[in-house]
Order: C-alpha cells, then sequence, then structure tokens
C-alpha cells in the first residue's frame, strides 16, 4: 500500500508513519522541513526506499504543486491520502471567546485545518483513483461536531474543523461513484503538544485505532463521522 501523510515531523503525523512502515507499506511523509525532521530521517535510514519524504508548505499552492510533482515521478497511484496537518491557533491569540477574537490568526488556522486539506485532495485526486481500495482519510476533531453540544470556545479551531468535516462529507458524496472512500476521522484526546500532558491517549494508542478504522473502512462507510475507536459521532 501507497500511504501519504501530512504533518510528520511531529505527534500523530510521526507516529502515523511509524506504524506504517512497520506493517511494510511504503509512506511518503510530507512536511514543512524536511531537513529539521530529525525523526523522519532515522526512519528512512532504518527502512530505506520505503520512505519518502518531501516538502509540504500547506498554504502555498506552489509547495503543493511541487509536492504533487515529486510524488508523480515516482508513483502513479496512491491508495491512501491522511490529511493530518493542523493547527489549534494561528499565533499568540488561541481565539477562545469573544473579545479575543484576531483575524490573522484565525484565517490562519482556516487556511491550515481546512482549506488546506481541500487543496490537496484536489491536487492528488489523479493519483488517488488510480490507486487500489483507495480512502481519503481527514484528521478532524470531536471539537468539530455541532451536534455533540460538547464545545469549548475556541472558535477558530472548532470552526475550521467543522468546515473540514463539512469537507470531507461533500467530498464522499462527490467520490463515492469512484468507488473512493472519504471519512473525516477524530483521533481521540491524545497526549501530543495539541492536546497537552493531561490526554487520555497516548499517540502510539490512537494511532493504532485509527489504523484499524481505516483498514475496515468499506464504500458503505464513507462520508461517515468516525472516532479512533470505530464509533460514529454525531455532526
Amino acid at each position: 500500500m501507497k500511504v501519504l501523510i501530512t504533518g510528520t515531523n511531529r505527534g500523530l503525523g510521526l507516529e502515523f508513519v511509524k506504524q506504517y512502515l512497520e506493517r511494510g507499506e511504503e509512506v511518503i511523509a510530507a512536511c514543512r522541513n524536511p531537513e529539521k525532521a530529525k525523526e523522519l530521517h532515522q526512519l528512512q535510514k532504518k527502512h530505506g526506499d520505503k520512505l519518502m519524504i518531501i516538502p509540504l508548505e500547506l498554504t502555498d499552492q506552489k509547495s503543493i504543486n511541487n509536492a504533487y510533482k515529486l510524488v508523480k515521478e515516482r508513483f502513479n497511484a496512491l491508495d491512501l491520502l491522511i490529511n493530518n496537518a493542523g493547527i489549534a491557533s494561528g499565533g499568540e491569540k488561541n481565539n477562545y471567546t469573544i473579545g479575543e477574537l484576531h483575524k490573522e490568526d484565525m484565517t490562519k488556522v482556516f487556511q491550515v485545518n481546512a482549506i488546506s486539506p481541500a487543496l490537496i485532495v484536489e491536487k492528488f485526486l489523479k493519483i488517488v483513483e488510480e490507486g487500489e481500495n483507495p480512502k481519503i482519510v481527514n484528521i478532524t476533531s470531536a471539537l468539530g461536531s455541532i451536534g455533540s453540544k460538547r464545545w469549548v470556545f475556541r472558535y477558530s479551531y472548532c470552526a475550521s474543523k467543522a468546515a473540514l468535516n463539512m469537507f470531507s462529507m461533500l467530498l464522499s458524496l462527490e467520490l463515492k461513484d469512484k468507488g473512493i472512500i472519504v471519512i473525516p476521522l477524530h483521533p481521540g484526546h491524545v497526549r501530543t503538544d495539541l492536546g497537552g500532558a493531561s490526554a487520555r491517549l497516548s499517540p502510539k494508542e490512537s494511532i493504532s485505532g485509527m489504523i484499524e478504522v481505516i483498514d475496515s473502512l468499506t464504500i458503505e462507510d464513507t462520508g461517515k463521522f468516525l472516532s479512533w475507536d470505530g464509533k460514529e459521532l454525531p455532526w
């Protein structure tokens, strides 16, 4: 299986890379600064040609185009695209409540969390269509669920994930006839820089669960909002 993962220099993205490599899959790890991604290069020394590391600046269309060119030179098909990269805030402001909103920070969060995944899918769709049982997985958050009513007041993050969920739903409807499975997937509350040290799950536990979910997906699951443990979440 050929897997493209974004946001792989640390956290969940890095753990996705580790676990897929351990299974013997071919992995393309995309991150902003490959030269600083020491753990990725250590994995490359261990796994050799099974791991391809490419630069990707999510907010730069030229970078997205270049990433596609690099992947296309080596692979004619992708079986799995994981839009994992995301941010909690766009700068010093967290945009928690009215009175704390900051236009530039909010714009950056929406760009990274919602707009960039859409542009990446659009660019890579041709080679995803050529994949075997192709899947597109957008790593989202339960905080983007309007129906859950378990909200925290982090306006830009929650709203950007809700937008990503809607994009995932629309994409699943458009691509179903092509046999491409699309889901938004919640990783749980994970001990990462974003989730904090008190979070319930380790990255290893979260990724292991999500990989099981991804493995089990059929075309009947396309468009579902799923959690790392396989449970379906409210929109």
